[in-house]
This record gives structure tokens, C-alpha cells and sequence, in this order.
């Protein structure tokens, strides 16, 4: 179990406050500048719960330059930070949302709604004590050894990305995290299905790799994506084989995560019923893993969609029930239900990075519908807008 929490903040009073909340039940390190916080996250990667740090460091590089720097050290794509404040400027908040926080804590801290929030963080990042201690079965790959692993095949296929699209790190981040929460509240709500905490966190680690055979393709066949004609539609669904095979005849001390990869690149595009592609096996045939990363696939998409919206689960799972039977099982529905609250705190602080072009069209609504508000013919809310291509993100439920 990761008993240990960081702090970088250069004020002793505040890394003092800090520590009295949370040493009975933590090991609480402390950092007074970034270069000494870094050095702590790397000597404790392995045990390190959740990073606090405060965005306006007096001596060596800002918060935001640190926050960059922990996501990009060995084993920290993952590591949940919590930015610090004494003024939550709205801007400093959407940027840290952006490059990956978690979450804010105001100045002064509340000991008890402090103690509340990072708990919650901690279950939602990596499980409650109960799941974090789940040991592996023998023979199979430990749960640190799988996360170091994935870590590592991530950032290379981050780095066959980062010249096709930019937004991808984001959305496979935020894939991960739902698929997280419908996994592990799967698990709890139906263990006579197998789906034991230790499967649900390797099933949430393999969701990253979902559409790993996308790289096999020619990238005009990916912009094209599954609405292009013949013979290109062929070619852009035959990603889904070509990423299964990437995982297939690995090291057994590899597995499960192996096969839950190559389930999951093959059928995460598979609907309920059938429908979709590959449509091989339908219902109950269909893999759990690939089940749970399409019904995150959707909630990610629809979550993009409503972001505007006051109520944004209400949203997503208003449009999930009415694709139940056809695109997700009425259990999984019911797993979405259940896990409202992880979800609602995913689609609140994790929102996708914008594309240039998204930014600056939204630019151009915006000031046609301020000088001209009369005017007609504008696109409707939740139109595809002008220009925008299909990518590895821009996904369509079908």
C-alpha cells in the first residue's frame, strides 16, 4: 500500500499544518523548493500516495514547471497532484487542470475537509487500503511491476504521437482513469464475476494502449476514420488486429496484463449487441475488459460533449440509457450509475488539451455570436464544428 505524501511548499508553516493533518496515517515528506520535492518523488515513487504542491515557489522554477516535470520522471505519468494556493485565480486553475492536477486546496488549509479530499484522491488513484493491498496471484505480474512496465510502453507510444496529435496524452489519461472507476466499482458491485481489485487496476493500466494499432496506419486512414469509404474503412478498422498482435506470445510473467491489452485493443470498439467492429462476438462473449474501456470511451466522449452542461454525469449517463442493450450492457449502465462520484470528479477536473484550430474556432463562434446576436444560421450546441477531422479522438458512438 503507498503510505507516503509529498509536500513542496516553501512556507515551514504550512508544511508544519500539513504534517499534523496526516501523520497519524501517512508518512508525511516534506520539501521546502522544487529541487528538493523532485528529488523526494524519486527516491519514493514507488510508495508516494499523492503529491501537494504549491503553485508560487519563491526559489527555483514555479509550481506549474514542477507539476510538468513530476508527470515526465520514470513511474509519475500517473502520480496524482494536488495543486496549493492562497488565491484560486480561475486561469491558474484551468491551466493546472490542464497539465494534469487532480485537484486545488485553498489557503488556509481545513484540517478536516483537507484530510477528506486527499483521501478521496488516494482511493480514486489507486484503490482503497483493501484493493492497494491486493497481492498478486503466483505466477502472475505484481502490480508495480505492471504499472513501471505500462509507464514505459506509454511514453513511447507518446512519443510516436506527439507529432499527430496533441491532445492524445490527455485523453488517454483521462480514459485511464474512468476505465479505473468502472472497473473497480464492477468488481465490487458483481464479484461472482472474477473481477477481482487486482484484475480491475491492470485492466485500468491496459486501457491506455487502446488504440496502439492506429500507429500501424497510414495517417490520412486514421483522419479518415470508420465513416470513410471503401477500400479505406477496411483498412482503418484492421487497427483493431493489428494492436492485439502486438501483445500476443509476450513472457508469461507478463500476464494477465498481456491478454487484457490484446483484448481490449481488439474489441474496444465492439458494441453489446455486436454491432461495430470487430463484430465477431456480441453480449456476454465480448470480454469484460473490452466492455469496460468502450463504456470509458464513451463516457470520456459524451463527457466532451457536455462539458459546458451544469450537470455533466447527468448528461452522459442520460445518453448511456439510451443506448442500453445495443452499445452497453444493462450491468454496465448500472456500474456507471454507481460510480457517480469518481466520475463526476474526473469529468469536473480532467478536461482534454485543445487543438490550436478546436481554440480558435470556438474564438470565432464566440465573436460572431457577440457582434451579430441576431444573426442566423450559426451551428446548433453539440454540432460538429467546421473543419474539425476525425482523430484519434474525435470518436463517434456507434
Amino acid at each position: 500500500m503507498r503510505k507516503s505524501l509529498l509536500i513542496i511548499d516553501d512556507s515551514e508553516l504550512d508544511r508544519a499544518i500539513f504534517n499534523e493533518i496526516f501523520k497519524k496515517n501517512y508518512r508525511v515528506l516534506r520539501a521546502a523548493t522544487a529541487y528538493e520535492g523532485l528529488d523526494q518523488v524519486r527516491k519514493n515513487v514507488s510508495d508516494l500516495a499523492v503529491v501537494v504542491l504549491d503553485i508560487c515557489l519563491q526559489r527555483g522554477p514555479s509550481g506549474f514547471s514542477v507539476l510538468e516535470r513530476i508527470h515526465n520522471l520514470e513511474g509519475c505519468a500517473h502520480l496524482p497532484v494536488v495543486l496549493l494556493t492562497a488565491e484560486p485565480e480561475p486561469q491558474w486553475v484551468y491551466r493546472g487542470v490542464e497539465m494534469g492536477a487532480v485537484d486545488f486546496l485553498v489557503k488556509p488549509l481545513a484540517p478536516v475537509a483537507t484530510q477528506n479530499r486527499i483521501k478521496s484522491i488516494i482511493e480514486q488513484h489507486w484503490g482503497t487500503e483493501e484493493e492497494q493491498d491486493a497481492d498478486a496471484p503466483e505466477g502472475k505480474i505484481s502490480l508495480a511491476q505492471a504499472e513501471l512496465l505500462t509507464q514505459r510502453w506509454q511514453r513511447k507510444f507518446f512519443s510516436f504521437c506527439q507529432n499527430h496529435d496533441i491532445t492524445f496524452s490527455s485523453y488517454v489519461q483521462r480514459l485511464r482513469m474512468i476505465t479505473s472507476a468502472l472497473a473497480n466499482t464492477y468488481s465490487d458491485m458483481y464479484p461472482e464475476s472474477g473481477l477481482t481489485p487486482y484484475d480491475a487496476k491492470l485492466i485500468g493500466m491496459a486501457s491506455s494502449f487502446a488504440e496502439v494499432g492506429q500507429l500501424a496506419l497510414p495517417d490520412e486512414i486514421v483522419l479518415g476514420g470508420p465513416e470513410q469509404p471503401e477500400p479505406e474503412r477496411s483498412t482503418f478498422f484492421l487497427h483493431t488486429k493489428l494492436g492485439s498482435e502486438l501483445f500476443k506470445n509476450g513472457p508469461p510473467e507478463w500476464e494477465p496484463l498481456l491478454t487484457y491489452c490484446a483484448e481490449i485493443a481488439m474489441y474496444h470498439h465492439t458494441n453489446y449487441d455486436g454491432s461495430g467492429y470487430p463484430n465477431s462476438l456480441s453480449r456476454d462473449a465480448l470480454p469484460l475488459s473490452a466492455q469496460l474501456v468502450h463504456t470509458a470511451m464513451m463516457c470520456s466522449d459524451l463527457a466532451d460533449r457536455y462539458e459546458k452542461e451544469h450537470n455533466i454525469f447527468k448528461m452522459v449517463y442520460r445518453a448511456l440509457s439510451l443506448q442500453m442493450g445495443r452499445t452497453l450492457s444493462p450491468k454496465m449502465l448500472k456500474v456507471v450509475e454507481d460510480a457517480q462520484k469518481p466520475l463526476e470528479h474526473i469529468f469536473r477536473t480532467m478536461h482534454l488539451q485543445k487543438r490550436t484550430e478546436d481554440v480558435e474556432e470556438e474564438l470565432r463562434v464566440k465573436e460572431a455570436l457577440t457582434v451579430r446576436p441576431e444573426s442566423k444560421g450559426l451551428p446548433d450546441k453539440g454540432a460538429k464544428r467546421p473543419g474539425l477531422k476525425n482523430s484519434l479522438l474525435n470518436r463517434r458512438l456507434k
